[in-house]
Order: structure tokens, then C-alpha cells, then sequence
């Protein structure tokens, strides 16, 4: 039963790598000030053309 629970640490450890790394993204991308910041750039952007 050990060998077989060593023999998918390697992918579960990954896995879990992946999922924390796809999570502070999102929370990154989708962070209100970000969204506010993005937005206001665009607008100006919009009105300076």
C-alpha cells in the first residue's frame, strides 16, 4: 500500500502546485482594484482617440 501511495506523490504534488498557481491568478486577475485600474485606462485611452 506505501509503494503504491509513493508512486503518486510525484503527480499529486504537481497537481496541487497547479491548483495553487491557477487560484492566486485568478484572485490576481480578478481583484477589484485591478479591474477598476484596467478600466479607468481604458477609458482614457477611449476618450484620448
Amino acid at each position: 500500500m506505501w509503494q503504491d501511495l509513493a508512486a503518486l506523490t510525484p503527480p499529486l504534488i504537481v497537481c496541487v502546485a497547479f491548483l495553487i498557481g491557477v487560484a492566486i491568478l485568478l484572485r490576481r486577475e480578478m481583484s477589484p482594484k485591478r479591474r477598476a485600474k484596467r478600466n479607468s485606462r481604458r477609458r482614457s485611452r477611449d476618450q484620448g482617440s
